[in-house]
């Protein structure tokens, strides 16, 4: 089954622009939207969007992929953020095509966009956060030891040298890295908002990857960074450490797509999501 694609333009002055696939007012599932990741153009990652939008629709369920202001098509919106586009999108996939629920995110930076939606508007049952919001701590730290005794034993005291060296000078090395570029809480302000949302009986579904190094590297690290709500039945975590952080191969995107489809079709219809 292919999904029937409608183009959506919303936001100020409707100059923001969007491809719904499948209709919201026939189905009871959650619409996955699905931002931009970083400053790739709606379609996704290696067309990963896209791939979504046909895998899920036939399952009967919606999909809506667009670009957010100054990436792909949209212009750049004086007073209008990314976070705020995506709220529009919300308004308009509601207003005008009967979508009642939806599940918000993608990779990087697109996953932060489903957080802070989540947190802005109740009608946000789900987040799909793909190298989404984390924290180095005692786990990363051993990870990342462990990684060195992986190598050659005369690269040792190369590596320790340069390890430790940074972490003397407050843990970088000058280069900028990939937090520099995210909007989160602190780590304690990150617990408590989480928290919030699975009390609320938010579902999610949190894939790291092996190129998300600079931050990432223990699957224990997922709860010391984000507290016991990540051990509700409603979380759901992998560490994909033979992954980039595009889903670069295709064996890579074969499996996440698979994931995700997996997930969304156990998400609740509307009928027991009100009861």
């Amino acid at each position: 089954m292919s999904a029937q694609s409608t183009l959506v333009q919303f936001g100020p002055g409707r100059r923001l622009v969007g491809v719904l696939s499948g209709d919201p007012a026939a189905s009871q599932a959650p619409v996955l939207v699905l931002p931009n990741a970083g400053l790739v153009p709606r379609a996704g990652p290696f067309r990963l969007h896209v791939e979504l939008a046909e895998r899920l629709a036939r399952r009967g369920m919606c999909t809506f992929r667009f670009d957010t202001p100054g990436v792909g098509e949209a212009s750049r919106i004086a007073g209008c953020s990314a976070h705020d586009a995506t709220i529009a999108a919300l308004d308009a996939l509601v207003a005008d095509h009967g979508a009642r629920r939806f599940v918000v995110g993608g990779v990087c930076s697109a996953a932060d966009l489903g957080w802070s939606t989540a947190l802005r508007d109740p009608r946000v049952c789900g987040m799909l956060m793909l190298d989404g919001i984390s924290f180095t701590g005692p786990w990363f730290q051993v990870a990342r030891l462990a990684s060195v005794f992986e190598r050659s034993p005369r690269e040792w005291p190369g590596i320790l040298w340069r390890m430790f060296g940074r972490a003397a000078k407050g843990g970088g090395d000058g280069a900028p890295a990939i937090a520099d570029y995210r909007e989160w809480p602190d780590r304690a302000g990150a617990q408590r908002q989480f928290a919030d949302l699975v009390a609320r009986g938010l579902r999610s579904l949190w894939v790291y990857t092996g190129g998300y190094g600079r931050l990432f590297r223990h699957p224990r690290q997922f709860a010391w960074a984000l507290g016991p709500a990540t051990r509700d039945p409603r979380v759901e975590m992998h560490y994909w450490v033979d992954c980039d952080h595009t889903f670069y191969a295709r064996a890579h995107r074969n499996r996440l797509v698979d994931t995700i489809e997996r997930w969304m079709a156990a998400q609740p219809d509307e009928a027991r999501a009100a009861a």
